[in-house]
């Protein structure tokens, strides 16, 4: 496969397409530290879709608490069906087409895969009488115990970033969130939006973006520095709203010998509520030279 190799990322796979893989990775795993806190993982460099690439298998205990607890959630509800279903065949039916063994096993068979894994149920369909059947079924603990152990809470990520260590490409990862909030941020209707563009040709299409880009990047540094100097706890959105609230007032003073007949102005800003006053100065807006290049006119 031809990829250039100047393109980097780093992405996830299912584990239940790389059975082999988890396989390998249970039996090798070892205790590595990521952002200070200390996670089982593994770490192999293979070939994936024809890809030299660096495969990291972890467990996320987070994410193995989340899937026991939607498998128990799942058997509580599979089980008051089952149950249903076994009051139902246990009597003939009164009316419509009779019951078959084959077609009692085909419903029970897709009940059970719409909740649960392959083979964490068994169970047995005994015929009685005309129409009526016994159905009994339990959790195979052992593979309840497997899937636990051995296959809950896995995660593979790969990446063709050899160079970088286990916790920089979990780190990398787990910042996806980070990307999907700029990416909603850009969304705003009201600030640093990309749409509409009212553009339409390639070139001032791609300026468009460059300067909506170039603007995301100068607000998250404001945002930065609101939050570090000002201990600003709203969203960029609500910073935008804020700063704009700051303004400039020009006063003119009227002519005198010294000005030589000219008019004297000065630059000050407006009276502020103590929040806004609080957020002015922890980003140094206060010690900026408030002079300003608009031009006006006095007509007497």
């Amino acid at each position: 496969m031809n990829v250039d190799t100047n393109i980097h990322f780093v992405g996830a796979l299912s584990p239940s397409h790389h059975k082999s893989l988890i396989e390998e990775a249970n039996e090798h795993m070892r205790n590595i530290s990521v952002d200070g806190n200390p996670i089982k993982g593994y770490r192999v460099r293979t070939e994936i879709w024809q890809l030299d690439l660096t495969a990291v298998v972890y467990i996320s205990e987070k994410m193995r608490s989340g899937q026991i607890r939607g498998i128990e959630q799942s058997l509580k509800k599979l089980f008051d069906k089952l149950n249903q279903l076994k009051e139902q065949i246990k009597a003939p039916p009164k009316r419509g087409r009779k019951r078959t063994q084959k077609n009692l096993e085909d419903t029970i068979t897709s009940l059970i895969a719409s909740y649960t894994p392959k083979d964490l149920i068994q169970w047995n369909l005994r015929h009685l009488t005309e129409d009526t059947f016994e159905l009994n079924f339990w959790i195979d603990r052992e593979q309840f115990a497997f899937l636990k152990e051995r296959w809950f809470g896995r995660r593979i990520l790969i990446t063709n970033r050899h160079q970088w260590t286990t916790e920089e490409i979990i780190l990398s990862y787990h910042s996806q969130s980070h990307l999907e909030w700029a990416f909603k941020t850009i969304k705003n209707p009201f600030h640093l939006a990309y749409t509409p563009q009212y553009h339409w040709t390639d070139q001032k299409i791609e300026i468009h973006g460059f300067i909506c880009l170039l603007a995301f990047l100068l607000c998250i540094i404001a945002y930065r520095r609101a939050k570090e100097n000002a201990y600003f706890r709203g969203s960029p959105h609500a910073l935008i709203e804020k700063l704009s609230r700051i303004r400039v007032a020009t006063f003119i003073e009227s002519q005198s010998k010294k000005t030589r007949g000219r008019y004297k102005t000065t630059h000050r800003l407006e009276e502020m509520d103590e929040d806004l006053s609080a957020l002015a100065r922890g980003m140094r807006l206060t010690k900026l030279k408030t002079k300003t290049n608009i031009p006006f006119s006095v007509y007497n």
